[in-house]
């Protein structure tokens, strides 16, 4: 299982404890994220300038700056390193694992002199109480990423006891990295699908990390669905949630603006290309490496062959499916193994299957690829 770190106190303290605990996993995701940009033609340095033009932003999100303080106090890092974590989706541009960008060459050589090195995506659903066997709301994914962060990997559980009234709750995130996917003492579920938009970072606006975190502080589908309505945002992403009270969606946003697609049948599925007819106006050219469309189709096959009351069994087999509904193979399956085509820096793949049930608020996390991994508990 991936290390859990229980957090306490004022926000700053919160994010001390973080950074201090994870040390060594910050690091690697910062040399994990420094290589990833330098492919993009982004070197570090140039990195944390995008990162810090967000602190402002985050400043006015209650006491989020300060715990992100924290981390970088905590970890030894400055905290415009831990910002280009939380940010990272804000600076990379919407065609980034494609190809390399013009003067990727070059950021990569300046990122060799600071000392650092080179290094698809996910498939999510949730489902209403009325369609699960026991009457639990689930939130489920699989999260496609970097192979190499599977190692960086933290899970946050946040006992608020400095008097405040936010909820507690718990996360599967990268370390240095606020919040990802998780659910709170509400039983407020949320996943995450990263979406790529034309006009993504043309202008500022809530982070996509950060938003992941203010969502964890609603009550419900309804509260976050407000909540992102009420923002503005650099980027885009999609938020698959569920809550205690039965409630399944799938929120999509980005700087043109929200939709919120209701389930068909109890059960809503996303990829990583937009399902709004309005917002898919702007969608970024699909790179044939992410598979979007054909997850999206595989896993809803699944979806219409499930039986009135789904069980956990059902869930688990869709997300171990390794079968593909075009060419790609392993590649392209729901759970991705990584391409040795690419180099091994730039393999994604499933990193981690999770489970929420948003009425017991605890997840079932499978610590590495989903087909070779038992999924196992962890209680908020």
């Amino acid at each position: 299982m991936f290390p859990i770190l229980d957090l306490t106190g004022n926000a700053f303290q919160r994010g001390y404890a973080h950074g201090t605990l994870s040390r060594h996993q910050v690091a690697r995701s910062v040399r994990c994220y420094a290589a990833l940009f330098a492919s993009c033609g982004i070197d570090w340095t140039t990195a944390q300038r995008r990162a810090g033009r967000f602190r402002d932003i985050i400043a006015g999100c209650g006491d989020l700056i300060e715990e992100i303080e924290g981390i970088a106090d905590g970890s030894g890092f400055h905290i415009n390193e831990i910002l280009a974590l939380n940010c990272r989706t804000e600076i990379l541009p919407p065609t980034f694992l494609a190809a390399d960008a013009a003067g990727s060459v070059d950021a990569k050589q300046r990122n060799a002199a600071l000392g650092l090195f080179d290094i698809g995506e996910c498939t999510s659903f949730a489902i209403d109480s009325t369609r699960c066997a026991d009457g639990h709301t689930r939130v489920a994914q699989n999260w496609d990423w970097l192979g190499y962060q599977r190692q960086n990997v933290v899970i946050l559980r946040v006992t608020h006891d400095d008097g405040s009234a936010w909820p507690d709750y718990i996360t599967l995130t990268e370390a240095g990295i606020l919040a990802k996917i998780g659910v709170n003492e509400y039983g407020l579920g949320i996943g995450l699908n990263i979406l790529r938009a034309n006009n993504d970072r043309e202008q500022m606006g809530i982070p996509v990390h950060i938003f992941q975190r203010l969502a964890l502080d609603c009550a419900d589908v309804n509260a976050v669905a407000t909540l992102a309505k009420s923002l503005k945002f650099s980027a885009s992403s999609n938020a698959i949630l569920g809550d205690a009270g039965g409630h399944v969606a799938s929120l999509e946003y980005s700087p043109s603006g929200v939709a919120l697609i209701a389930s068909d049948q109890g059960v809503v599925a996303h990829t990583n290309h937009f399902c709004d007819l309005g917002l898919a106006t702007q969608q970024a050219p699909l790179a044939a490496m992410l598979t979007t469309e054909p997850r999206l189709a595989r896993a809803n096959a699944h979806i219409q062959g499930w039986p009135d009351k789904v069980t956990t069994i059902n869930m688990t087999t869709l997300l171990r499916d390794e079968s593909s509904s075009d060419e790609s193979g392993k590649f392209g399956a729901i759970c991705r193994s990584p391409d040795p085509a690419l180099p091994p820096e730039l393999q994604v793949e499933s990193v981690f299957g999770v489970i929420i049930n948003c009425s017991t608020r605890e997840m079932l996390v499978a610590p590495g690829l989903p087909s070779n991994s038992e999924f196992q508990g962890v209680a908020l």
